[in-house]
C-alpha cells in the first residue's frame, strides 16, 4: 500500500486526525517522531510564508509549553503521593524535585523551584491563561507574568484576575510585558490583603547585593533592597553626579555614577591603585613566552594572555601599585587536570580546599553556574567516601542540600578530567567534568614579544 502524503490525501484520510491519534497511541516515541519530522520540513519560500512560518512555530513553542506545565505538575503532585504512602519526606515532600525538572530542562537547578511553582499556579488556578498558552495565543514570558504578579493572592483573588485578563481587558496581551504586569499589579494591589504588608517585611529581610561576570572585562552589580533604600542611594548618586558636572568633570552621567558608587564602598579615586591577591592560573609560555593561551582567574573564569600578564606587571598608568601575589598550580599535560593530594581530616581544609575550588571554579552540578559556598564530599563521608581530591567536588550550598533527596546518587568516574556522575531519583544520568584549565589545548598562534611588530597574516 502506498503510504505517501498525496495517497493518504486522495483516500480522505484526516492528517490532523490520524497526528492526534498517533501522538495518543506512542507517547513520548510520538513526540520524538514529531521533534525528528520538523528538522526535515522543507524552509518555506516568500517573504509572507517565512513570517507565517514563525509565527506558527511560536504557537508550538507555546503549546508545547503548556503541555511540559501539566506534564511538570503531574509529575510532581504523583511524587508527592509516593513519598507520603511510603512516609519520606513528610515534612518537605517536594524535596529534590526542583533540580530534576531543572535537569531536565537543561536549566540550573535553583530555577526548578520556581518553574514547580509556575506550573502549580498556572494548570490549578489560571485556567485561561493556561488555555490561551495551550492555543498559542499567548508566549511563555506573558503566562509567567500572570503567574508572577498573582502568585501572592489567595486562589479565589488569582482566578478572578484570570477571568477578568481574558473579558475585560482580553487584548492587554500583545502590548509588552510592562503593562500587562502594571495591570495586573494594579488589581492585585485593590484587594489590599494582608500578604501586601507581609512582602514590606520580606522586602527588608531579602535585601542582598552580589557581583557576577558578564564576560571577560566586566563584572555586573545586581541586588534587592526596599524601596526606600533604593531611592536614598539613587538620589545621593545623582547629588553627587550633578556635582561633578557642574564642577566641569568631563565623564558621562553614567560613567561618574559608578565612579561614586565606587569611591563611596572603597574610599578609593582611583580602580588602579587596589592592592588584590589574585589566583591566576597560567602557563609558563603564557607568563614568560608572550604566547597567546589564555589564563583562568580564580572566581572569575578565562581572561586573555595579555590581560593575564597586565595584572602581573600592573596597568599602564599605576605599573608597580597593584599588589599581586601569584600562585603557582600545575596540571597534568594534555588533560589540564591539577595533580592530585589527599587528606585524612574529614573536613576540606587549608591547600586541599583551595585547590578544589581552582580546579571546580563554579558549582559542579549540570547547567549550574552558582559560585562555590561548599566544598563537598562526592560519596558522602556517612557513607564511607574519603576526604580526597577525587571525592571532592565545590558546590553552592542548594545543589549540596538537593543530593540527599531520595533515591538521588554520586559517584566519581575515570575521565580525563575530575568527574563525576550523577543519577536522579527517576533513574536518568547526568555527567560533570570539571572545567580545563591552561594547558590543555595546543594553540597553533606564534607568541607575541613586547617590543617587536606583528608578523602580517
Amino acid at each position: 500500500m502506498d503510504l505517501g502524503y498525496e495517497n493518504l490525501v486522495s483516500l480522505g484520510l484526516d492528517l490532523k486526525e490520524l497526528l492526534a491519534e498517533a501522538l495518543q497511541t506512542e507517547g513520548l516515541d510520538g513526540l520524538r517522531a514529531i521533534t525528528s519530522a520538523l528538522h526535515n520540513m522543507a524552509n518555506p519560500t516568500g517573504a509572507y510564508n517565512n513570517v507565517e512560518a514563525i509565527g506558527v512555530l511560536e504557537e508550538l513553542k507555546s503549546s508545547s509549553c503548556a503541555m511540559q506545565a501539566q506534564v511538570t505538575h503531574s509529575f510532581n503532585e504523583s511524587l508527592i503521593q509516593g513519598r507520603a504512602s511510603r512516609g519520606q519526606k513528610t515534612l518537605d515532600p517536594e524535596f529534590g524535585v526542583g533540580p530534576e525538572i531543572a535537569f531536565a530542562r537543561h536549566r540550573g537547578p535553583k530555577t526548578g523551584i520556581q518553574y514547580l511553582n509556575f506550573c502549580r499556579i498556572l494548570t490549578e488556578d489560571l485556567p485561561y491563561t493556561f488555555q490561551a498558552l495551550r492555543l498559542g495565543m499567548i508566549i511563555e514570558d506573558e503566562a509567567g507574568i500572570v503567574v508572577k504578579e498573582t502568585k501572592d493572592l489567595t486562589r479565589e483573588q488569582r482566578m478572578e484576575i484570570d477571568f477578568r485578563l481574558f473579558t475585560e481587558a482580553c487584548n492587554i496581551f500583545g502590548r509588552g510585558g510592562k503593562k500587562l504586569a502594571a495591570l495586573i499589579r494594579t488589581w492585585a494591589l485593590a484587594y489590599g490583603s494582608q500578604k501586601e504588608v507581609d512582602l514590606e517585611e520580606k522586602a527588608s529581610k531579602e535585601r542582598y547585593v552580589s557581583l557576577f561576570p558578564i564576560d571577560r572585562h566586566r563584572v555586573k552589580i545586581t541586588g534587592i533592597m526596599p524601596t526606600e533604600m533604593g531611592v536614598a542611594i539613587a538620589q545621593v548618586l545623582e547629588g553627587m553626579v550633578s556635582q561633578a558636572k557642574t564642577a566641569g568633570d568631563k565623564r558621562s552621567r553614567q560613567h561618574l555614577a559608578i565612579d561614586s558608587l565606587f569611591e563611596m564602598l572603597t574610599g578609593l579615586k582611583d580602580s588602579g591603585s587596589i592592592p588584590i591577591q589574585l589566583g591566576l592560573i597560567m602557563t609558563d609560555r603564557t607568563l614568560f613566552q608572550g604566547h597567546a593561551e589564555p589564563a583562568q582567574l580564580e572566581g572569575y573564569g578565562v581572561i586573555s594572555a595579555e590581560k593575564a600578564r597586565m595584572l602581573m606587571r600592573g596597568g599602564n598608568e599605576h605599573p608597580s601599585e597593584l599588589d599581586v601575589w601569584l600562585r603557582r598550580l600545575y596540571t597534568a599535560p594534555g588533560t589540564g587536570d591539577l595533580i592530585a593530594m589527599d587528606s585524612k581530616q574529614r573536613l576540606f581544609t587549608g591547600n586541599l580546599k583551595y585547590f578544589i575550588k581552582v580546579r571546580d571554579q563554579f558549582c559542579r552540578s549540570p547547567f549550574c553556574d552558582s559560585p562555590i559556598r561548599h566544598l563537598d564530599h562526592v560519596v558522602q563521608a556517612a557513607r564511607g567516601g574519603p576526604t580526597s581530591v577525587e571525592n571532592a567536588d565545590g558546590t553552592c550550598v542548594f545543589c549540596n542540600m538537593s543530593k540527599e533527596a531520595p533515591g538521588w546518587k554520586e559517584e566519581t568516574i575515570p575521565g580525563p578530567r575530575h568527574t563525576k556522575r550523577i543519577t536522579t531519583f527517576s533513574g536518568h544520568v547526568y555527567e560533570s567534568m570539571a572545567p580545563p584549565l591552561p594547558g590543555t589545548s595546543i594553540y597553533n598562534v606564534e607568541p607575541v614579544i613586547p617590543g617587536h611588530p606583528k608578523k602580517a597574516a
